[in-house]
């Protein structure tokens, strides 16, 4: 009975490796920056007072986005675009700039998030900066997906 469960374990690790690898990359980093979007949300919504102020709340979105860059450069390999991606070429042509900007987020993440602590009039000039290099990224290798 023992390797029945095993077995069943490991075909279930296996499917579900499986499942992750088709999707491949551009879903992968999709999924990961919806995730960082909103982050990025509900930390923008009690900034502006929309949401309550949770300090803990926005030091976790915060580290979530920042602790996700080292996976987030890995899932651009080269030729990993299609008509659902909004990565533009340039991501290849200047890797190392591109990925400056996410060691820059990862970087700025321990700061942003002391900044929490302090409440929001401390948190509202740090979170400006933060976003400075996502906004950054985004405005020199991402497209706008027409609606």
């Amino acid at each position: 009975m023992k390797r029945i469960i095993i077995a069943l374990m490991i075909c279930a690790t296996a499917a579900t490796g499986a499942a992750i690898a088709q999707d491949g990359p551009i879903k992968q980093r999709q999924a990961l920056m919806k995730k960082n979007g909103d982050a990025t949300k509900l930390v923008n919504a009690m900034l502006k007072g929309e949401k309550p102020y949770d300090a803990a709340a926005a030091a976790e979105a915060i580290k979530g986005i920042g602790g996700a860059m080292d996976e987030f450069i890995t899932l651009f390999p080269e030729g990993s675009t299609s008509a659902d991606s909004s990565a533009k070429p340039e991501i290849w042509k200047n890797k190392a700039d591109f990925e400056g900007w996410a060691k820059q987020v990862k970087d700025d993440t321990p700061k942003t998030v002391t900044a929490a602590a302090g409440g929001a009039a401390t948190l509202q000039p740090a979170f400006a900066e933060f976003a400075k290099s996502c906004r950054g990224c985004h405005d020199d290798y991402r497209t706008e997906k027409k609606k």
